[in-house]
């Protein structure tokens, strides 16, 4: 049995105009292949649907047990039309993506505005992860998407999207803001505040400062945390442009360390040989044309 959304709608049309002629009129048809095709539909039910006389046409006992199947049938088929359709013109959809803790407060609430604003159907659902475990979700197929700093992986597709420039953070009237151009050594002399070594924050410092042992060197697991133990004058810290909205406190001010290495990649991720849905296709062209610099105060 082959019956199409077209068979549906020439019943349903019959049905309403009890003409033959005017149905097939409404549908496009010769009165004969539209004929064919009733036929064909009683056919392919066993059963006929339509009582036909010289003056009206109407539905049969059989005809009227069908016709309300009919009339869902067609209207969840010609739902599932629109959604796809919807999905396909990025108006309706789901994405999930998981993002470092630093770009998913830094960045991604900026991102996830302007896709709402040009496709408000799109739901977005955002993890906070660890650069590891951003890896792992994008693999196991959890998440669509990754911003991450990993390296290149045979089974993932990688592309650059921004790069996430470091800054000092101290106390208001340190000595080092007053110097024109600060470098690791300099820092170094100082009583420091770490993030732990889970971070690729941490793993960016630690290369940019190899071979220096930092003075007094703290460590905290939170950006929150760091930033109190600064204001309290237990250190300074270095920490990427996406986070200094935690640093953000009367006490603290802030400097660019233009210095090798303290710079970091942030790449977009995902599965290599999957096709992106939809949804996940436009926010990943909202991630490309959104520059960090961009980000909401």
């Amino acid at each position: 049995m082959n019956i199409t959304s077209h068979d549906l709608q020439i019943f349903l049309t019959l049905a309403q105009e009890k003409s033959f002629t005017r149905a097939a009129a409404r549908c496009g048809l010769s009165q004969s292949a539209f004929s064919t095709r009733v036929s064909s539909l009683e056919h392919a039910l066993g059963a006929k649907l339509f009582d036909r006389t010289t003056r009206r046409v109407e539905l049969t006992a059989d005809g009227e047990v069908f016709e309300p199947f009919a009339h869902q049938l067609f209207a969840d088929l010609s739902d599932i039309v629109e959604v796809f359709r919807d999905r396909a013109a990025r108006r309706r959809g789901r994405v999930a993506i998981a993002a470092l803790p630093s770009v998913a407060a830094g960045w991604m609430p900026t991102i996830i505005s302007r896709l709402a604003a040009q496709h408000p159907n799109i739901q977005v659902m955002l993890r906070d992860e660890v650069s590891e475990t951003c890896v792992s979700l994008v693999r196991s197929g959890d998440v669509d998407l990754g911003l991450t700093t990993i390296g290149s992986a045979e089974d993932l597709e990688r592309k650059l999207v921004a790069t996430d420039r470091f800054y000092l953070v101290c106390q208001r009237g340190h000595p080092l803001l007053a110097r024109r151009k600060i470098s690791p050594s300099d820092i170094a002399a100082h009583p420091f505040i770490h993030l732990t070594r889970n971070s690729s924050v941490r793993r960016v410092i630690d290369t940019a400062f190899e071979g220096m042992e930092l003075k007094d060197a703290r460590e905290a697991n939170y950006m929150a945390t760091v930033a109190a133990m600064v204001e309290a004058g237990l250190g300074v810290t270095i920490v990427p442009s996406l986070s200094l909205h935690q640093f953000a406190r009367p006490m603290l001010s802030s400097k660019l360390i233009e210095a090798p290495h303290l710079s970091r990649p942030i790449y977009l991720i995902s599965r290599r040989g999957r096709t992106m849905s939809a949804a996940a296709d436009a926010l990943s062209r909202a991630i490309s044309t959104t520059k960090i610099s961009e980000r909401r105060s």
